[in-house]
């Protein structure tokens, strides 16, 4: 598979009912379990570099220097823009590295700008690498199984494009 764009419902609750999107490369090869994986892990850090902007937007940087709010506006722009939807429709893929560059940039310009630790910041977030259990992959309106292949579902043309819905299992009780 050439690429998939994933439509996440796990926003965080300050990100409103906004779906996020991204596109994602993979061989149609790949196991349903891995893509998963992978597709929660990037959903899980572009949340968090969006939440964290949306967070430091509502700081007040007047106090801070000059040069120093605007590298902290500067940051946040390049974050923001990096982790929107609207890399889909100029076809570009997000990568986990850049998105934690960009998490660590924002991050540590936020401290030096507010003169502040991160616990005071409330930059300390839980680490976007834990385990993804309860993650389900939808495509045609049916669930993909996590012991298969991608192309068990959608044949084993490289040069296909789907769009894939990442959702959180229902817990069962």
């Amino acid at each position: 598979m050439a690429s998939s764009s994933s439509s996440s419902s796990l926003p965080p609750p300050e990100m409103g009912e906004e779906e996020m999107e991204f596109l994602y490369e993979c061989a149609a090869s790949a196991a349903v379990a891995d893509v998963a994986a992978a597709l929660a892990g990037l959903a899980a850090l572009q949340a968090r570099l969006l939440s964290l902007c949306c967070f430091l937007r509502g700081e007040n940087f007047y106090e801070a220097p000059l040069d120093m709010a605007a590298a902290m506006r500067r940051a946040l722009a390049e974050a923001e823009a990096y982790a929107s939807k609207e890399q889909v429709q100029h076809n570009r893929f997000l990568s986990p590295r850049a998105l934690r560059e960009h998490i660590k940039n924002v991050e540590k310009t936020a401290i030096a700008t507010l003169q502040g630790s991160p616990e005071v910041l409330c930059l300390q977030q839980k680490s976007s690498e834990e385990k993804h259990e309860n993650v389900q992959l939808w495509w045609a309106g049916k669930e993909l199984a996590m012991g298969k292949n991608l192309c068990d579902y959608i044949g084993v043309n490289e040069k296909t494009k789907i769009v894939i819905r990442l959702r959180q299992a229902p817990h069962e009780h």
